[in-house]
């Protein structure tokens, strides 16, 4: 499976997110990217949820990160 990868530089929750990366220049040739931040949801409490989300916890998509 392929995912998209996201390099946003102003979501909450890119410090757990699989999809996050920081620096796209290294995998801009293997990899897609996209900017997930609009897709935020941000509740009133300040926390935020992405339909997006992937946990760096996910086993699946820490073997596809690594090629």
């Amino acid at each position: 499976m392929t995912y998209t990868y996201c390099m946003t530089s102003n979501c909450a929750l890119a410090d757990i997110c699989a999809r996050y990366e920081d620096d796209a220049g290294k995998h801009l040739l293997t990899r897609t990217y996209a900017d997930f931040s609009e897709e935020l949801i941000r509740q009133p409490d300040h926390t935020a949820t992405c339909p997006f989300f992937i946990d760096k916890d996910n086993a699946e998509l820490k073997g596809a990160a690594s090629r």
